[in-house]
């Protein structure tokens, strides 16, 4: 099975989460890039604005080979919703593959519900797998666990035989 693991991440938060899980399924990965969103504070605000705001800024993506058969989106929550850069990226697809995970990574207390329904909305069904993780664990490498239960939880949801493709 081919994975493919895309993910956006201002902070290198969302990037150590993508690469432990690109490292756990033997993933390809490819980063979503945006310009708009420098470091530091003003930064900061900038991209919780724009979330805040459901804007889709111009992104760069190039996707490697060819189309997988289980895609695993990160995303960082900024202001409660998807990092706009993922939301872009999403509203881009045109076809989904079999498999999709969504993984999260949030710095403020939980729920992350409303990124989650809005990644669900965007990819016009649910995901077969959920994974949202504190930023703080995500640092302390307190996600191994975590990762593993996402991904039988992807690998279950999808084997059932009342599950879509």
């Amino acid at each position: 099975m081919r994975t493919r693991v895309v993910f956006y991440s201002r902070t290198g938060i969302t990037r150590l989460l993508a690469e432990a899980l690109a490292a756990r399924t033997v993933a390809e990965t490819a980063e979503i890039t945006c310009d708009r969103y420098g470091p530091g504070l003003w930064g900061w605000l900038q991209a919780g604005r724009a979330s805040w705001r459901r804007q889709r800024p111009a992104i760069s993506y190039a996707p490697p080979g060819e189309a997988p058969d289980c895609l695993l989106v990160g995303s960082p929550v900024w202001s409660g919703v998807l990092a706009a850069p993922v939301r872009s990226y999403l509203a881009g697809l045109s076809e989904l593959p079999p498999r999709v995970g969504l993984f999260l990574t949030a710095g403020g207390p939980p729920p992350q519900d409303q990124a989650a329904a809005e990644a669900t909305a965007l990819l016009g069904r649910a995901p077969d797998g959920l994974l949202v993780m504190h930023a703080e664990d995500v640092q302390a490498g307190r996600h191994m666990d975590e990762i593993e239960d996402f991904l039988r939880d992807l690998t279950m949801h999808v084997s059932r035989p009342d599950a879509p493709g």
